[in-house]
C-alpha cells in the first residue's frame, strides 16, 4: 500500500515546481493576460506535456543522456534561442500601437498549446531536475508501483498549479487596464529576455568550463 505521505510530498513538490518564477509562468502570465485565462491553461498545460518526455526519461533510467555535454549545449542554445523569441514578441506587442486583446478564434491559431510544449521541452533545466529526480526518489526507496504513484501525484500537483494561476488569471483580469497590458508585457518582454540571456550565458559557461578541463586533464 503506498504512503499517503509520499503522495502529499509528490502533489507538494508538482506544486511548488509548476509555481517557481521562470520563463514558463512568465509566458503564460502575459498570454493569459493579453489574450484570456484559456491560453494561461493551454501553455502550462503544453509545459507539462514536455515536462512528461524528462519524466518519462527518469522512469526509464535514460537520462544518463543529460552527461553528454553535447546534448546539454544543444538544449541549452535552443532553449535560450526560444525565449529570446518569445521575449521580442512580447516587447513588439508592448510597442505596437494595435489591439493587445483578441478574439477566441485567432487565439486557436497562436498555438499556445504548442508554445508551452516547446517550453517544457526546451528548458534544460527540466532534464537536470528529473535526472536528479529519478535517482533521489529511488535512493530514497521509492521502487516499483510506488515509483509511479510518485510521479502521478507529482503531476497532479502541477496540474493543481495550472488550473489555480488561470483561475487565478480569471478573476483578476477584469481589474487591469488597457494602458496595463503593454506594460505587463513588456515586463514579461524584459523577464523572459533575462531568463534566455541567462541560459545561453550558463550553457557557453559550462562549455568554457569543459574546454578548460579536458585542456589541463592530460598535465595531471
Amino acid at each position: 500500500m503506498t504512503d499517503w505521505g509520499t503522495i502529499t510530498t509528490a502533489i507538494g513538490l508538482g506544486i511548488a515546481y509548476a509555481a517557481a518564477p521562470g520563463a514558463v509562468n512568465t509566458e503564460a502570465i502575459r498570454r493569459g493576460i493579453a489574450h484570456g485565462a484559456h491560453t494561461t491553461l493551454l501553455v502550462e498545460t503544453g509545459s507539462l506535456i514536455g515536462d512528461s518526455l524528462w519524466a518519462l526519461l527518469a522512469l526509464t533510467g535514460v537520462t544518463f543522456f543529460a552527461h553528454y555535454l553535447a546534448l546539454q549545449l544543444v538544449l541549452g542554445i535552443a532553449g535560450g534561442c526560444f525565449l529570446l523569441r518569445m521575449a521580442w514578441l512580447a516587447l513588439y506587442e508592448a510597442l505596437s500601437r494595435r489591439k493587445t486583446t483578441s478574439s477566441p478564434s485567432q487565439d486557436a491559431k497562436k498555438g499556445h498549446f504548442t508554445t508551452g510544449i516547446v517550453f517544457g521541452l526546451a528548458n534544460p533545466v527540466g532534464l537536470a531536475f528529473w535526472s536528479g529526480m529519478g535517482s533521489s526518489v529511488v535512493a530514497s526507496g521509492i521502487v516499483g508501483i510506488q515509483f509511479i504513484v510518485f510521479f502521478l501525484g507529482f503531476f497532479i500537483g502541477a496540474a493543481l498549479w495550472c488550473i489555480g494561476i488561470s483561475a487565478g488569471i480569471r478573476w483578476g483580469r477584469r481589474w487591469i487596464r488597457p494602458v496595463m497590458f503593454r506594460w505587463i508585457s513588456a515586463l514579461c518582454g524584459l523577464a523572459l529576455g533575462y531568463f534566455g540571456f541567462r541560459i545561453l550565458w550558463t550553457t557557453a559557461y559550462e562549455w568554457f568550463e569543459q574546454q578548460i578541463w579536458h585542456s589541463i586533464k592530460p598535465a595531471r
